[in-house]
């Protein structure tokens, strides 16, 4: 189905959509309105997967079941981001209970993996732990999605499948970004190797343009399994095999014991107070939890609205900078699997701690590096580039923001051959040697070290914000790193700004974390701005797009939705 008529389709069906969809940035994205919906909406990095979540809450189904439609349909239409083939992090709320729930479908490492797999003559072959077998960590996206709906959904697992299967045997229109992967080389070779690995993801037939609708007919069939068996049919028998056959060729180690025993787990959110409202995020294995928590628990202890030092001024810059570099260092220096390892999650998100670090920020200058967190070893963190984000809230007032990822751009490039599925390469999310960088400059501590059946840390960073009438808003992003400065600065648009959602995500953003000890920066934001922040002392470094936000806020006369206009997404609504 082509782009027009996908839309006009969708209208006829009463669903709002919106018009920005195949990855152009226009000039005047920050005063567009966003969607907004009387009812349902969910925001996500492409127009299809947004519009079979809806199209799930006006079959009866809540935002739990509208989340998972929503991830499964984008693992579909955006491979090089995410997948069943990969994993995830979700923070549900259910408004009927007031409670916040957090799942954790992280990919693990396989049983019999070790360290030394990743070396080669004594020193760690970056190859190794991005692209091949053993690169692929045991996949959680099924196991966590029908488990959420389960626990938490109205409609059966089957119903949530459907439209992926759909759109994998019908066509997906491709949007900007895709089509720039696939010309990319998305298979890593040149030639007949990167033909090869594009045939096995979808029906190829090059060149593939934005707006082009391709099929994926081996995953089709996948989901179809899926969709009349269950998740099991995932973990066990012929699509399990074919993927463990795929991972064995390639230099893995997986077994189907390790992909039987995979277990999705529920894990008590982190709270963080701020203006009113009550932040929650996710917990280890997200390493983004923890900084967003600490850089909005600094930003408290400072006692001030952020947007009384001018929203976008070098005073407001200045401050939100500091205030990443403390959450950043903290993040590096302590995080890991907790159920391998101690973390101080409590000191880390103590009001009295964020006071500590408040005090230590000056108005007119920063610090040595040194001077941020709790001193400490110290780690880079993971990167996560191949990654989606989708916002959902429903007309009962349930939401969910749920991030998946494959990792690197097609993951692993390891693919099912019968099945379809694209693995993940989430192995290189590890440190492999603990204090030698990885072919990322990545440098890790134990508390990230490789071990058998452990999850590597994320910089997934799903939040769901609170007032006193539920939710009001639910936001996070891709873009490794980024997402979680990406994520906090679109909250902070929001409750200080008092944004709308569309301009609270395509308002320009910085990002610093704190090693490299640079202050990066949209290219947008005025000269004057950056030489202020010269002038405090801050190494100020333009890049390009700095993160994908998906958002979705509660207002008082209905939702509003914004996708990342950057990268091609689009929200629905009804």
């Amino acid at each position: 189905m082509g782009l027009q008529s996908f839309l006009s389709a969708s209208v006829r069906r009463g669903v709002l959509v919106a018009t920005l969809v195949l990855g152009a940035a226009p000039a005047n994205a920050a005063s567009a309105p966003p969607l907004r919906a009387a009812h349902g909406a969910v925001a996500s990095d492409h127009l299809a997967a947004s519009t079979a979540g809806v199209e799930l809450l006006k079959g009866g189904g809540n935002a739990i079941d509208a989340a998972c439609a929503t991830a499964l349909a984008l693992g579909v239409a955006n491979p090089q981001f995410s997948g069943i083939g990969g994993g995830g992090l979700a923070v549900i709320y259910i408004a009927k209970e007031k409670q916040v729930y957090a799942l954790d479908f992280r990919e693990k490492a396989p049983a019999a993996i070790k360290a030394e797999m990743f070396f080669r003559d004594g020193k760690p072959d970056p190859r190794l732990s991005t692209r091949g077998g053993l690169a692929v960590g045991v996949p959680g996206e099924v196991r966590g999605l029908s488990e959420m709906v389960r626990r938490w959904g109205k409609l059966p697992f089957a119903r949530c499948v459907a439209p992926a299967e759909a759109l994998a045997e019908k066509g997906v229109t491709a949007i900007a970004r895709f089509a720039a992967a696939i010309a990319g080389g998305g298979g890593g070779g040149g030639g007949d190797d990167r033909t090869s690995f594009l045939a096995s993801i979808l029906a190829f037939t090059p060149p593939l343009k934005p707006g082009d609708t391709f099929t994926r007919p081996l995953l089709a069939a996948t989901l179809g399994r899926l969709r009349k068996e269950g998740a099991d049919a995932f973990y066990k028998g012929a699509i399990a095999q074919d993927m463990v056959d795929a991972i064995r060729a390639s230099g893995g180690v997986m077994t189907m014991d390790d992909l039987a025993r995979y277990n999705a787990v529920v894990r008590k959110p982190l709270e963080i107070a701020y203006h009113g409202h009550r932040v929650f995020s996710m917990p280890p294995p997200s390493s983004g939890g923890i900084a967003i928590a600490e850089a909005v628990g600094i930003l408290s202890a400072r006692g001030q609205d952020m947007n009384t030092l001018g929203r976008g001024s070098s005073a407001y810059l200045h401050l939100l900078g500091e205030a990443l570099k403390h959450a950043f260092a903290d993040r590096a220096r302590f995080l890991g699997d907790t159920d391998f390892v101690k973390v101080p999650l409590d000191r880390l998100t103590s009001a009295a701690y964020h006071k500590e670090l408040a005090a230590r920020i000056k108005d007119d200058a920063i610090g040595k590096p040194e001077d941020y967190g709790t001193p400490g070893s110290t780690i880079d963190p993971p990167h996560d580039k191949g990654t989606t984000h989708l916002s959902v809230i429903d007309a009962e007032g349930n939401a969910v923001g749920l991030t998946t990822t494959v990792n690197l751009g097609f993951g692993s490039h390891v693919v099912g051959p019968k099945s379809g599925v694209v693995l993940n390469n989430q192995m290189d999310d590890f440190a492999i040697k603990p204090g030698t960088p990885n072919s990322f400059r990545l440098i890790g501590t134990e508390k990230n070290a490789v071990a058998p059946n452990k999850r590597p840390l994320s910089s997934m960073s799903p939040t769901i914000v609170l007032d006193d009438k539920g939710v009001k808003l639910v936001v996070g992003g891709a873009g490794g790193p980024t997402i979680i400065s990406g994520t906090l600065q679109v909250l902070l648009n929001v409750i200080d700004g008092k944004l709308d959602a569309q301009a609270a995500s395509a308002a320009s953003r910085i990002h610093h974390q704190w090693s490299p000890y640079t202050l990066y920066y949209e290219g947008d934001i005025p000269r004057d701005v950056i030489d202020a922040l010269g002038k405090r002392g801050h190494k100020a470094e333009s890049r390009g797009h700095i993160t994908s936000v998906n958002v979705v806020v509660r207002t008082d006369s209905g939702l509003e939705a914004a996708a990342e206009y950057r990268s091609g997404g689009a929200p629905a609504g009804y």
